[in-house]
């Protein structure tokens, strides 16, 4: 079964040598660059270069439209029958949004299991709300995705989370 992958920028390294991701994404500051692991080919490596704010902060750079319509791109041209793998700095924020959109993607009218799937899974998940805002509208789902994060019972507090996985498919959930 086809698996969404997430994990703090940490534990990148063991967890793509555990899953060999056939895609991975990194959401981390603009100047944080992680090398691409040897499991991943580097054209499947999508980095978007974004601070971890829901609100406009001066001298920082917030996800917009761009951002998350070119990430919205590369998530559709994952062939979805291999492994994905989302990181942020902490596992906790940007990739959480990231996955809750795999899922919203290949789970047409889910997104409220997408997100009580990823709630189930990761205690400590907090979605960018700026990101799945964005997200919501560019994907046309009429405040669905943005509705789904706001029903997610409230997160554990924890600077950094523990790698989770997901399944893609929620038709049985």
């Amino acid at each position: 079964m086809p698996v969404v992958h997430v994990c703090p920028w940490a534990d990148l390294p063991m967890v793509a040598r555990r899953v060999r991701p056939s895609h991975l994404v990194s959401l981390l500051d603009p100047d944080d660059w992680p090398e691409t692991p040897p499991e991943v080919v580097p054209e499947r490596h999508h980095r978007v270069g974004v601070h971890d704010y829901a609100e406009a902060q001066e001298g920082m750079v917030v996800p917009e439209v761009e951002h998350v319509r070119a990430l919205i791109a590369f998530l559709r041209g994952w062939d979805a029958r291999e492994p994905i793998l989302i990181h942020c700095f902490a596992g906790i924020s940007r990739s959480t949004a990231s996955a809750l959109i795999t899922l919203a993607l290949h789970n047409p009218g889910r997104e409220r299991a997408a997100a009580e799937a990823i709630r189930l899974q990761s205690p400590a998940a907090s979605p960018n709300r700026r990101i799945i805002a964005i997200a919501d509208g560019l994907l046309g789902l009429d405040g669905r995705l943005t509705g789904a994060v706001a029903a997610m019972t409230p997160s554990r507090p924890a600077y950094q989370n523990k790698p989770f996985e997901v399944p893609l498919d929620l038709w049985g959930a």
